[in-house]
């Protein structure tokens, strides 16, 4: 499959400075302003990892941690339903539970690298990484040490700050994702992020803004759920395929637990 062939097609020349500004068409087939050919599906699928080994407790923690062994698992199933799917870049958070996830699919759908964007990782919120002391994941040189798959090549858009508000985040993720949807059409890339960011990345391609969030389809979000968008063309507007779908996960994931979702949408 396309997919299996994705090992050079991996985002190694992708950096925040070619995504944001350099608007020319590179070897990686990175698609971008200045292209005259904007048209081609693409897809884009924005996944929560599955159980981490050490449950959060917001306000407490701990913030930070890799899977647990059933976590492996959903991210074993989540590249197996990617699989012939044809992504081609695959996006994470640096919180090592996204990252861990994202590494596992891509070993499993024949991609070499992830690239951490640090636009599209935890909401930074007291609650969810702390409040007098704020967490902060370990630099990507760090990360190598247990993860080289990472691209280390790849600069993030953006990177957050403690503290902001649900809407900030909500404007952050969405707008770092269109970024990379944009600066990659017409392939199709996966996301995997946490719930806040994922429904934030999704309220933008849904195209509602926050007086319009009662309108949306976006589901409360369950470890190892998955969403799809997909559109014809630069210019089209995305269509939701699936959300939150657990339907690629086994035995009890299947019925989406640990759904998570906004508190404006509560």
């Amino acid at each position: 499959d396309d997919a299996a062939g994705g090992g050079h097609n991996d985002g190694t020349t992708v950096n925040g400075r070619t995504i944001a500004g350099m608007m020319s068409t590179t070897t990686e087939g990175i698609r971008t302003q200045g292209a005259p050919q904007m048209e081609g599906q693409q897809s884009v699928y924005i996944a929560r990892y599955g159980l981490p080994e050490t449950a959060l407790i917001e306000g407490k923690g701990p913030f930070d941690m890799e899977l647990s062994g059933e976590g492996v698992k959903a991210a074993h199933e989540l590249g197996a339903h990617l699989k012939e799917r044809n992504v081609k870049h695959i996006f994470c958070s640096n919180f090592k539970r996204a990252l861990h996830t994202a590494v596992l699919v891509s070993n499993d759908v024949g991609l070499s690298k992830v690239n951490i964007e640090e636009g599209i990782t935890e909401w930074q919120s007291p609650g969810l990484i702390g409040g007098q002391t704020p967490y902060k994941p370990p630099s990507v040189i760090h990360l190598l040490e247990r993860f080289p798959e990472i691209n280390a090549r790849y600069e993030s858009i953006t990177k957050p700050e403690p503290f902001e508000t649900e809407q900030e985040m909500v404007e952050r993720t969405g707008r770092v994702a269109r970024i990379l949807a944009d600066s990659l059409f017409p392939s199709s890339i996966l996301i995997v992020s946490h719930a806040p960011c994922n429904i934030g990345i999704s309220l933008s391609f849904e195209g509602l803004g926050e007086g319009r969030r009662s309108e949306s389809k976006v589901r409360p979000w369950p470890l190892g759920g998955l969403t799809q968008f997909t559109r014809n063309a630069i210019s089209s507007p995305w269509s939701m395929i699936k959300s939150g779908s657990t339907d690629h996960l086994s035995g009890t994931w299947k019925e989406g637990r640990q759904a998570w979702t906004l508190p404006s949408l509560r």
